[in-house]
């Protein structure tokens, strides 16, 4: 099995923006020398929720620090990005890292993001596609190409650098409704699934885009899925807990905040974000829920059993969200070197 990073920088004290990159880039330091196969940033606006607003600029910077760890978007927000900028950006990354890029992304899910910029969630999924569209192009296309859409026009287009990786690098979709799995998989584009699904939803969703990527004509290989899981590794069961609770709750309390509509009102998203409209017609988050049936919080032996069950699931790649709330840094370390010295050797090939 494969595991890296999901590195989202919060910012519960306010003041402290400096500290918390700070230590999220030596987190992937760490991460490196233990052996760790990725590290993945994630993209957020405008809320202590998530500052990583500019990610590719964090994996330029980790690209000249680093030497063998992959560095992945996860997920760049196509619907807020001119594609032929974001393409430059990223082929950037994927140079000076010398083809360690993965590319992840998505169309977006938080509301007040959208009413910020101005951009309707109507269009995010024709954002998306076009965005998609155009990127693909300007990395593979061997003449100047003019481009007219919707949302977006190019004329005479050439984009330079080209990635090294070729025909460009690894795409990943954060999809879970099966019309945008099957689009992945049409695509021949790899899938990314997000850290809040239950273990029941991984399997069903690594299942279905396996039979999808075999109707498109693919191999419905393990390196096709990466699942997202918030991980923390500790002694005993009660130390997991007692370390947890609060920080992972402020996360996902942040995070109900900023995603959902106006006094939560379901109505008020577009048709195709179904999955979100239900997310917010329920209730808030339960930590003893999330414990069960979520997350990777506990002893070695838990968190290692668990992880089998996502490999008889078929998923043999994992990033671990491991810095939410402004976790104590050194528990982080603690955790990465506790997981890495008890949990990793059972799951090399």
């Amino acid at each position: 099995m494969k595991f890296g990073l999901f590195q989202s920088v919060q910012l519960p004290e306010p003041g402290a923006q400096a500290k918390y990159y700070r230590e999220a880039l030596d987190q992937v330091l760490l991460a490196e020398q233990l052996g760790f196969n990725s590290a993945w940033f994630t993209e957020h606006h405008f809320s202590r929720h998530g500052i990583v607003s500019a990610t590719t600029s964090v994996l330029t910077y980790l690209a000249g620090v680093t030497k063998t760890i992959r560095l992945g978007t996860a997920v760049a927000v196509l619907p807020f990005h001119n594609p032929i900028k974001l393409a430059e950006d990223a082929a950037t990354v994927d140079l000076l890292s010398n083809g360690r890029l993965d590319f992840g992304v998505g169309r977006g899910y938080q509301w007040s993001e959208f009413h910020k910029l101005n951009i309707p969630m109507e269009q995010a999924s024709r954002r998306f596609e076009e965005a998609m569209d155009v990127i693909i192009k300007s990395w593979t296309a061997s003449e100047p190409f003019t481009h007219r859409g919707e949302f977006w026009s190019f004329d005479d287009m050439t984009v330079h650098p080209r990635p090294v990786q070729q025909p460009h690098p690894p795409v990943w979709v954060a999809a879970a409704s099966p019309a945008s799995m099957e689009r992945a998989a049409r695509h021949h584009w790899n899938l990314l699934i997000g850290q809040g699904e239950t273990f029941s939803q991984v399997a069903a969703q690594a299942e279905k885009f396996r039979t999808l990527v075999g109707e498109a004509g693919d191999t419905p290989g393990p390196d096709r899925i990466v699942a997202a899981r918030a991980m923390y590794t500790a002694p005993t069961q009660a130390q997991a807990r007692r370390d947890t609770e609060a920080p992972f709750m402020w996360f996902k309390q942040t995070g109900q905040e900023v995603a959902a509509p106006p006094d939560r009102r379901p109505e008020l998203l577009p048709e195709d974000f179904r999955e979100h409209r239900r997310r917010f017609a329920g209730g808030g988050a339960d930590y003893e829920a999330m414990l069960g049936n979520v997350t990777l919080f506990g002893t070695p032996g838990l968190v290692a059993e668990r992880i089998e069950g996502l490999r008889q699931a078929g998923v043999e790649n994992l990033i671990f969200f491991i810095n939410f709330g402004g976790l104590e840094n050194r528990k982080v370390m603690n955790s990465l070197e506790l997981f890495a010295r008890d949990v990793m050797p059972q799951f090399r090939e």
